[in-house]
C-alpha cells in the first residue's frame, strides 16, 4: 500500500515593508496675501437675504465698513449692504446686495469668506497676523534652531504654536512666558522652550 504524499508547507505570507513617513511640512515665508479669511457663512438669517457667518477675527468691528467680501475657494466678490458683528464678537450678520431671499443666503451655507487686507485697518500695537508668522525660524534661547512654526492652532484660551523641524514637531503656548521674541524683519522667533510640550 502506498502512503500519501505530505502536503507541501505553506510559506508564511510576506509582510510589507512599512511605509516611511513623509517628511514634516516645513513652510517658507511667502508674501502678504491680497485677502485674508475673516470667517465661515453658517446660514441663513431672518427673510431679506441676510446671513450669519462665525468669525475668526479677534476684532468684529473692523468689518463694518469693509465694501466687498469674497466667498469661497473660488473668492467670488459680492458688494456688501451691511456687517453687524453680534455682541459677544463671534458671529456677524450680513447683508449683501444682489442676495434678497434666504433661500439663496441659505445656499451659501459652509463657503469661507475673505476680505481685502487693505481694506482692514492696521492691528493694535503688538497683535499680528497669522500670515506674519507662519515660516518664522524658530529658536531657543541661546539661539540655537528648534525648527519654523508650521501652524497655529487656535485653542479658546491662547493660541499654541506648532513647530516643525528635523527633530519632530513642537507644540508651544503662545504666552508671555514662552514667546520671547519675535523679529519679522530677520523671520525669527526666541522662546523659551519646555519639554512638556514636545509632540515627539
Amino acid at each position: 500500500m502506498e502512503g500519501t504524499a505530505a502536503p507541501a508547507a505553506r510559506r508564511p505570507p510576506r509582510r510589507a515593508a512599512p511605509k516611511e513617513a513623509p517628511p514634516p511640512v516645513i513652510p517658507e515665508r511667502g508674501p502678504a496675501p491680497e485677502r485674508l479669511a475673516v470667517g465661515q457663512v453658517a446660514g441663513s438669517h431672518g427673510l431679506r437675504g441676510e446671513f450669519r457667518i462665525y468669525l475668526f477675527t479677534n476684532h468684529p468691528d473692523a468689518l463694518r465698513a469693509v465694501p466687498t467680501i469674497y466667498l469661497g475657494d473660488a473668492q467670488e466678490p459680492w458688494a456688501v449692504r451691511r456687517i453687524h458683528p453680534l455682541p459677544e464678537g463671534k458671529e456677524a450678520i450680513v447683508r449683501l446686495v444682489e442676495i434678497t431671499t434666504p433661500e439663496d443666503a441659505a445656499a451659501l451655507r459652509g463657503r469661507r469668506v475673505w476680505v481685502d487686507r487693505e481694506a482692514l485697518p492696521p492691528l493694535p500695537e503688538g497683535e499680528l497676523y497669522h500670515y506674519e508668522l507662519i515660516g518664522l525660524d524658530v529658536v531657543d534661547e541661546a539661539g540655537a534652531p528648534l525648527g519654523r512654526l508650521a501652524e497655529i492652532i487656535e485653542t479658546g484660551a491662547n493660541d499654541v504654536y506648532v513647530v516643525r523641524g528635523t527633530g519632530g514637531e513642537l507644540l508651544l503656548p503662545a504666552i508671555n512666558e514662552v514667546i520671547l521674541a519675535i523679529d519679522l524683519e530677520n523671520g525669527r522667533m526666541t522662546v523659551r522652550q519646555q519639554e512638556f510640550y514636545s509632540a515627539g
